[in-house]
């Protein structure tokens, strides 16, 4: 693909992403995301079929995006077992922040019952692969629990970043406190990584109070 075409078809992305993941998939419209990628919706669908394959693309793109962001985590290694929860909370919490849309458009396709989720198969394997082997070595030194699975170590971490922007209006309501304050956010991460460490493992219990004092 010619640079040129490149970026025309980079413009058009990064309108849809902002489209749909203020209005949803039937709530976007084309001509807005051409409007604003400088382009009528011919050259849209030129490069995406249909309003459903761009959206599909959308959700790829984004996914695309923190997968890129999590290549970092390949350099992780077994000695940094003590830490990796720490490193992956922030990790998500502060995407989130830098990138709303992110969270938005994941709770826009649960709603479209994941009918495009499919593209996404693979997006984040490697990374996931290798952090498995380190979750798996720290389970073996007892710095994670033994009968609870990566994937599920891995969707505690993502749940609380996700739910945590999510739903941070209505909580910060509910709860009488401003999770938009960063020393708040700073008080969730360092009280959830209290609950997931084994307090009797010292490595564990010395990651944490490192964290706390960063």
């Amino acid at each position: 693909m010619q640079q040129r075409a490149v970026e025309t078809r980079g413009r058009i992305l990064e309108a849809a992403v902002r489209e749909f993941s203020e209005k949803g998939f039937h709530g976007a419209r084309v001509d807005v995301i051409a409007a604003e990628a400088g382009v009528n919706k011919q050259r849209i669908y030129a490069y995406f079929a249909n309003k459903e394959t761009l959206f599909s693309e959308v959700i790829r793109h984004i996914f695309t995006l923190i997968g890129d962001e999590e290549a970092i985590f390949l350099d992780l290694g077994e000695g940094d077992a003590p830490h990796m929860s720490e490193i992956l909370l922030r990790h998500y919490m502060f995407f989130h922040a830098r990138v709303p849309e992110f969270w938005r458009l994941l709770a826009w396709e649960n709603l479209e019952s994941g009918r495009h989720a499919h593209v996404l198969k693979d997006v984040r394997e490697t990374v996931f692969a290798h952090l498995r082997r380190i979750y798996q070595a720290g389970q073996r030194r007892g710095i994670f629990h033994g009968q609870v699975s990566f994937e599920t170590y891995l969707f505690i971490l993502s749940a609380i970043a996700f739910f945590y922007y999510a739903n941070q209006r209505t909580l910060s309501h509910t709860f009488n406190r401003d999770l938009a304050d960063p020393a708040m956010r700073e008080q969730v991460i360092r009280e959830c990584l209290a609950l997931l460490t084994i307090h009797n493992h010292p490595a564990s219990t010395e990651a944490i109070s490192q964290g706390v004092s960063r």
